[in-house]
Parts: structure tokens; C-alpha cells; sequence
């Protein structure tokens, strides 16, 4: 990751300890069955996978550090040459032109030759229902290879594939049936889907205090510790195309700036102006335009020790697109009698629990940022382009929510992106 990027913990547990630091509920495990049928349309090979995904027509999904297990079924109704029978689960990286890197894969034997009795009168050859349970773990790592070919470790990304997307990473489970040299291997197998743990660091005491009193946020001047204060940004336009005013704009974020999808990004923007009218239209809380913006971008990578493929076409212009916009709000301390110049907007960003998290394989990098924006009103004009970003600051996508009282929203009601009508295009997830 960037090394500007906030810090943020990856939960290496076993899959019991995961499920208990994370506090998710204990969801009943899902039967996946996958079969190979006959002429007579019977199943003589099947897979079975065992998930937590809320039904079998799902995909299997697992959280990083869970083991996946299952069974093999072989039922064959006359004898047939078999050398093995394995399973293996791999990772890969394709492009959209077709190049593959394979960055992590690990397999287990289920039966070979070897295993038939000695007295056998045919060895390596099958009749009959056998049943072989599997359990794999996926390590915590993979190691690719720089462009400078040196070994460099990687945390497993998230499953990632998106209708408009040119790259896409994919886990797969398959069993194969290894015959003879002069036939056909058999393989049945499916797609699954994998989700590290990324957890923030908790939160200042004064948050925590908040989420557990359900009270508003204290903001930066009572709580410094629980919140970056963004660069003070001067912004100038025109009021009524009539006269020129200058306004500075400081948007702070709370601290750390890793933020659990499904919860929010806790804003809050002071607005400063000498100019009384212009106040009251920058302090709208429709007027500021601050959103979430998720970049990808991808170049050539090398696998390590998983076959040194290298996508040699795998080298693409970056993308930038909107996710969401920022919602605003005033309360009882938005206007300080002491400080008429001054006015404060609290804010949210929302994140979709649906989110991909925010991840780093080779140079293929998914990162998110806050990017403040010219305001928006009707009788203000900025001088300069209405789409121009005039603020970045990196902040990173987890999986699951630190450790303590869980963040609230405390957007009023009826509250949402529509809020920010206008202001920003809702970045569709398509899965």
C-alpha cells in the first residue's frame, strides 16, 4: 500500500478466534453440491463445498483465515483406470485480453495408486462409491516478482470481478481425476469467493464515548486525536456575478482513515468568509461537494512462485470513478456568536456494505480517497472548472469493524446521497 495510508490491522485468526474478535453472528453452514453426470444422467463425480453463504445457489465465500472443507464422491458403475484423484484451490489475476497470473494455488492428494491394497487383483483401477472429505486453508501471503525481480509478499486481495471491469480476480475450487497418460483428465469445479480481514484501529475514546452515548461527535477542537485535519483550501468565486468573494473551506475526517464498509465516514467542513451573503450560500448544506472516489489502476505483474507468468499486455490507463457523495447537515454549534465569519457543517460519507475493500496485488492497486470539490450553489460561480478536485486525501476500505462500540450514523433522517442531488453519480456495483 501507499505509504501514506493509514495503518489498519489484518486479523490472522483461526477461523473460530475470526468470527468471535470480528463479532459477526454465528451463520449456519451451507451444503454446495457440484456434479458430473453420466449418459444416464447420474452423478459419478461430485463436489461438495461447505460455506457460510446465506444459500447453496450462492457462491461459496470464506473470510480470511476460515479453512475450506468438503467431501469428493466418486460413484463409478464399472471399472475405470484412475492414477489420482486431487483438489486444489487457486487464485488468478485475468485481464480482459485473456492473460492469466496465477498468484497463489495449493493442492491435496485424495487418493493416488498407492493407496490400493497390494492385493488388489486390479491396481489403479475404480468401481464403485468412494468419499474423500478435504480441508484446505489458503495462506495468508502470496510473493510475486517486481519488475526489478525481486520477491515481494502480498496479503490475499478480495474476489473482485465487475461487468465493466478490464481486470478481474478470481478464486477457484476444482477436483480433477487423473487417468492414463492416453486419456482425458476429468475436472469439475466452481468459483468462490474470498474476503480478507481488514479491521481499523479503534477510534479515539471521545468517539467511542460517543457511538456508546449515541451523542454527537466532538470535533477537533475537543477531540484532536480523533481527527485529521485536511490543509485549509481557499476557494474564490463570484456572488450574483456581482462581486468577488475569497472563502476557506477545512474539511477534517476522523481518525484512523480506514473505515468499514457498511458504516460511515464522519466529515466535518468549517467554512470561513468576511463576506455575510456568501457565508450563508457556502454553509448550505447542499452547497460543499466532498466524495469517495475509488481508483484502479493496473500494470504488467510477475508471479513468484506461482509460474512467473507475466501479463505482458496487462498495462492500462488509470481509472477514477465517483462512488458517493458526502451528506451535510447543521446542528446548535454550526454558528459560534463569537466567530460570525465562521460556520460548521457536520457530514457522512456513506459506504455500501457491498464496497470491495481496498487491496494490492503487483501493480494492480484498488484504492479509495476523499476529494473535496468546488462548492456547488445557485448563486455562487468558483472561478475555474465546476469538476476540478482541489483536495485528495487517501483513506482505505476494511472488512470489518474495529474493536469497541460499532460507528453510528447520525445523518438526520431522511438524509442520503439524494441529499447531494447532482453532485455525484452513484458508482453501480454490478456481481
Amino acid at each position: 500500500m501507499n505509504g501514506d495510508l493509514p495503518q489498519y490491522e489484518r486479523i490472522h485468526d483461526t477461523r473460530s478466534g475470526a468470527m468471535q474478535s470480528t463479532g459477526r453472528t454465528i451463520r449456519p453452514r451451507t451444503e454446495h453440491l457440484y456434479h458430473l453426470m453420466t449418459s444416464k444422467n447420474l452423478p459419478w463425480l461430485t463436489l461438495k463445498v461447505i460455506s457460510k453463504a446465506p444459500a447453496p445457489h450462492n457462491l461459496p465465500s470464506f473470510y480470511e483465515g476460515e479453512t475450506i472443507v468438503g467431501t469428493v464422491v466418486l460413484q463409478l458403475e464399472k471399472e475405470e483406470p484412475v492414477k489420482a484423484v486431487s483438489i486444489q484451490i487457486f487464485g488468478q489475476m485475468t485481464s480482459s485480453a485473456m492473460d492469466v497470473l496465477t498468484f497463489v494455488q495449493t493442492s491435496q492428494i485424495l487418493w493416488s495408486q498407492s493407496d490400493s491394497p497390494s492385493s488388489s487383483t486390479h491396481p489403479g483401477k475404480l468401481r464403485g462409491a468412494y468419499s474423500w472429505p478435504y480441508s484446505i486453508s489458503l495462506p495468508e501471503y502470496c510473493v510475486l516478482k517486481s519488475s526489478n525481480r525481486v520477491n515481494q509478499q502480498y496479503p490475499l486481495p478480495a474476489s473482485f470481478s465487475e461487468r465493466m471491469a478490464r481486470v478481474h480476480i478470481q478464486y477457484q475450487i476444482v477436483v480433477t481425476v487423473h487417468r492414463s497418460r492416453f486419456r482425458v483428465d476429468s475436472t469439475l469445479g466452481t468459483v468462490i469467493g474470498y474476503c480478507p480481514l481488514i479491521r481499523p484501529e479503534a477510534p479515539s475514546l471521545a468517539r467511542q464515548i460517543a457511538y456508546l452515548e449515541s451523542s454527537p461527535l466532538i470535533g477537533p477542537d475537543g477531540d484532536p486525536d480523533g481527527w485529521k485535519c485536511l490543509a485549509p483550501l481557499r476557494v474564490d468565486g463570484s456572488v450574483f456575478s456581482t462581486r468577488t468573494v475569497e472563502a476557506t473551506c477545512t474539511l477534517a475526517l476522523a481518525k484512523p482513515l480506514c473505515y468499514t464498509r457498511g458504516s460511515v465516514i464522519p466529515c466535518l467542513l468549517t467554512i470561513e468568509t468576511t463576506d455575510p451573503q456568501a457565508l450563508d450560500l457556502l454553509s448550505a448544506p447542499r452547497t460543499p461537494v466532498v466524495r469517495l472516489l475509488r481508483r484502479i489502476s493496473t500494470q504488467d505483474a510477475t508471479a513468484g512462485s506461482a509460474g512467473a507468468k507475466t501479463l505482458a499486455r496487462l498495462d492500462y490507463e488509470v481509472t477514477v470513478q465517483e462512488v458517493t457523495a458526502a451528506v451535510w447537515w447543521t446542528d446548535s454549534h454550526s454558528r459560534d456568536p463569537r466567530c460570525p465569519q465562521r460556520r460548521v457543517l457536520h457530514g457522512e460519507i456513506h459506504l455500501s456494505a457491498g464496497l470491495k475493500p481496498s487491496c494490492r496485488l503487483g501493480k494492480f492497486e484498488l484504492s479509495y480517497s476523499v476529494a473535496v470539490y468546488p462548492p456547488r450553489a445557485v448563486a455562487f460561480a468558483p472561478y475555474g472548472s465546476a469538476e476540478a478536485v482541489l483536495q485528495q486525501e487517501p483513506v482505505v476500505i476494511g472488512t470489518v469493524y474495529a474493536a469497541g462500540p460499532r460507528p453510528r450514523v447520525h445523518s438526520p433522517p431522511g438524509y442520503d446521497d439524494a441529499s447531494s442531488s447532482g453532485q455525484a453519480s452513484e458508482f453501480r456495483l454490478f456481481r
